[in-house]
């Protein structure tokens, strides 16, 4: 494996082989209807982190020789993808910002008001990442593709960090580029 390689969820990878370990662990996920729904109701990551298909997943992904190392931002990262991940009720056809941005079926606005899309945007800490993407899968009707819900919280940094490939900057793009914002 190279160095690129030993990091799991790259942004426009969607065949990269970590995301096959996230989708096979979702599919284990839907046969233990209860840690699914332990999952589903953890407020915060500390709970996520004390479920043990939080553990199960650390496990693989560091069994198939991924870094993640046992530093809090990296355990952090892995508990809100699997805590969201165990909302996910079906996939979606499109990314999270691009069906945030998509019309409501009734009318001409967002289904995810600007000012909604700004809190993410704005957001830093991993914990209130987790909190508002909680909020925004709900209003999505649980629908989310799981590897772009993984690939932008494995890769969420600070404002702070100016890099090419910021989560941030994908999800503001494709946000925009679907909703119907009025000049």
């Amino acid at each position: 494996m190279t160095n690129w390689e030993k990091h799991p969820f790259p942004q426009g990878k969607p065949d990269h082989p970590s995301f096959g370990l996230l989708l096979a662990w979702w599919r284990r996920l839907e046969d233990d209807k209860g840690e699914r729904a332990f999952l589903r109701r953890a407020g915060t990551l500390t709970e996520v982190m004390l479920s043990p298909s939080f553990v199960d997943l650390l496990r693989t992904l560091r069994n198939q020789g991924y870094a993640v190392s046992n530093h809090n931002h990296p355990l952090s990262k892995i508990a809100a993808i699997a805590g969201l991940s165990a909302r996910i009720k079906a996939p979606a056809d499109a990314g999270l910002a691009t069906r945030m941005g998509t019309p409501k079926a009734t009318g001409s606005t967002p289904t995810f008001s600007q000012l909604r899309m700004r809190r993410i945007l704005a957001c830093d800490d991993i914990e209130e990442l987790y909190t508002l993407l909680r909020r925004a899968l709900a209003v999505l009707d649980d629908k989310a593709d799981l590897a772009d819900l993984a690939a932008t919280i494995w890769n969420w940094s600070p404002l702070d960090d100016k890099r090419p490939y910021d989560p941030r900057r994908r999800l503001a793009y494709d946000y925009y580029a679907a909703a119907p914002i009025k000049s």
